[in-house]
This record gives structure tokens, C-alpha cells and sequence, in this order.
């Protein structure tokens, strides 16, 4: 039997299942998931500023920032998984801010709704889409890659790594590579960054 473990940094309040598993908390705002040894990480979040970078080896922490003391309003994280994957969902309030710890060493899909999304020291295959907003990722070498995909509907790519500044309709670029790594990134409306170096 599988064994997940879910910590509220805190206070862990009710539980809920439904579709994803729903868990809710009610004190300081954050999960904490143990990871089995290769699992990917599936994370849908909803609209907001959110950072992604490493932490511990076997798990997944999701810390809620810059949340108004005295607001009633909480995140809700759901929970799903699989032997093959870990997936997380997070449903926080307007102006939801929060960092997301990974092992460095992750394959990662990201669903964002819209907002702000930076990714920052994370190896590995990486395939995040974004309905509006910025997506910024810290590629590290360009030459770790077999494959790389961006395209915006409306809106900006830079890619310094790869030679690359395109705007408009339509934009996209790809470059295969000697490398082992995948990535794909895509904004509906926005701009997409790729970056050497953490931001």
C-alpha cells in the first residue's frame, strides 16, 4: 500500500476526498508531500506568483507568502498519486504568492491558469503551460537538451540561450539538441522566458 504523507506546517485542517484527494488546511497555509524515488510531478495552480526551485530529495512543499493575516480565505490542495507520479493542485486566494520545493532532480509538468510562474535550478524534462502571464525558466546549459519547444498565441519569446526573441501572433520556436532533457513551454497570451542563470 502506497504511503503518502500530507503535513500542514501547522495545523492540519479537515480532509476532504474528491476528485484529487482534496485536503484542506487551515493554519499556515502549506503542504508538505513525501515522493517516492522517480516519480514525476504534476502541479495545477491557479492563478498567481508562484516560484518553483529545489529542496529536499523526496518531497514536494508548497509555502504559502505575503498572505493577509486576517483573511478568512485559504489555499486548497488536492492530492493525487500514482506509483509513476505525484500530482498537486492548488486553488488559492486573489493575489495567491507562494514557493514550491522540488528535488532538483525532477521531470515536471505545470498547468497554470495565469500569473507568474519562475523556475529556477530544476534538471530534468519540463513541459509547463501557461493560459496568460510570464513564464520565466532557468534552462542551466542549453546543450542538457534533446528537445526544446516554445510558442506563444499573443506574445513574447527570449530565449538568449537559444538565439532566439520573437513577438507577435503565432510565435514559436524548436531546437533539438545532444542533449537527454526535454522542454516545452507555452503562454496563450504573455511572454516566455529562457534564461541561464537563476532569476
Amino acid at each position: 500500500m502506497k504511503r503518502i504523507l500530507v503535513v500542514c506546517l501547522c495545523i492540519a485542517g479537515a480532509f476532504t476526498i474528491g476528485v484529487l484527494g482534496w485536503a484542506k488546511f487551515t493554519a499556515e497555509n502549506s503542504l508538505q508531500l513525501e515522493l517516492r524515488p522517480g516519480q514525476a510531478l504534476m502541479l495545477e495552480l491557479s492563478s498567481g506568483d508562484y516560484r518553483i526551485e529545489p529542496g529536499a530529495v523526496d518531497q514536494i512543499v508548497v509555502i504559502s507568502q505575503n498572505q493577509d493575516p486576517h483573511s478568512r480565505t485559504r489555499p486548497r490542495f488536492g492530492i493525487n498519486t500514482s506509483a509513476q507520479e505525484a500530482a498537486v493542485k492548488v486553488d488559492g486566494p486573489k493575489n495567491y504568492v507562494a514557493l514550491i520545493q522540488v528535488p532538483r532532480h525532477s521531470t515536471l509538468k505545470v498547468r497554470l491558469n495565469g500569473g507568474r510562474l519562475r523556475v529556477n535550478g530544476v534538471e530534468g524534462d519540463k513541459d509547463i503551460q501557461s493560459n496568460a502571464g510570464m513564464i520565466s525558466i532557468d534552462v542551466g546549459r542549453p546543450e542538457n537538451y534533446a528537445r526544446v519547444e516554445a510558442s506563444v498565441d499573443i506574445g513574447h519569446i527570449a530565449a538568449p540561450p537559444f538565439q532566439v526573441e520573437e513577438e507577435g501572433f503565432g510565435r514559436s520556436f524548436a531546437r533539438d539538441g545532444a542533449g537527454a532533457y526535454t522542454l516545452r513551454a507555452h503562454v496563450g497570451t504573455g511572454e516566455i522566458r529562457l534564461v541561464a542563470g537563476v532569476m
